[in-house]
């Protein structure tokens, strides 16, 4: 038996429920009106690195306290079917992933940002398999998508991760500095071993009710 310090290190990390390389585990919640400090800060922090292909990161150092609020208050009262979710470790706001929805009602898609010092070290994954979960577990949608820029190589790689397959192509205005407007579009479909999911055919009042006993 291995009892170097690595061994027993990577022993603890299999059986805790830490984030890998964190001393916290990668927790959710729906974001709240009163995050808006918290965002301020992690939203200065990202912008930079967040506005090549998200459109309201080019505009976020500009913002005062009120914008953000602003920003904050849509995303914790959107219209459903969207939902948005903050990803936390410990206190630390570190992700944000959203449901958006698509033409067919019964179809949605994904989109999410990672904050500035937490990248690449498996935290988009387990935000956009935590928002599949989601979207097929809870609401019971039948196709989940996810799109990205043709020039996003990072986003372009997580898809594949997760399983999902190419689905097609499309053109879209340039709206954030690094977009070259020609989108890749990939699709995860329902499993068809999945029990009903949770909300599965009810009413769309239900997201409301469910969200603000949060």
């Amino acid at each position: 038996m291995d009892f170097s310090e690595e061994a027993i290190r990577e022993e603890r990390e299999r059986l805790s429920f830490n984030h890998p390389g964190f001393n916290y585990p990668l927790m959710h919640r729906w974001i709240r009106k009163n995050d808006t400090l918290e965002m301020a800060r992690v939203i200065r922090r990202s912008a930079h690195h967040l506005k090549g292909f998200i459109n309201w990161a080019q505009y976020a150092p500009r913002w005062d306290f009120k914008q953000i609020q602003r920003f904050v208050n849509d995303h914790a009262d959107p219209e459903p079917p969207r939902m948005h979710l903050v990803f936390l470790l410990g206190k630390q706001i570190v992700g944000m992933g959203s449901l958006a929805p698509m033409d067919r009602l019964d179809e949605i898609q994904i989109s999410l940002w990672v904050a500035e010092g937490f990248q690449g070290r498996g935290i988009g994954t387990r935000i956009a398999s935590t928002m599949e979960m989601y979207a097929f577990e809870v609401w019971g949608y039948s196709k989940l998508y996810y799109q990205c820029d043709a020039n996003n190589e990072h986003s372009k790689k997580l898809p594949h991760k997760l399983g999902f397959t190419y689905s097609h192509t499309f053109e879209d205005k340039i709206s954030a500095q690094n977009e070259s407007g020609f989108w890749f579009s990939f699709v995860k479909e329902r499993p068809n071993d999945l029990p009903p999911a949770i909300f599965q055919g009810a009413d769309i009042d239900q997201f409301t009710k469910v969200r603000h006993k949060q």
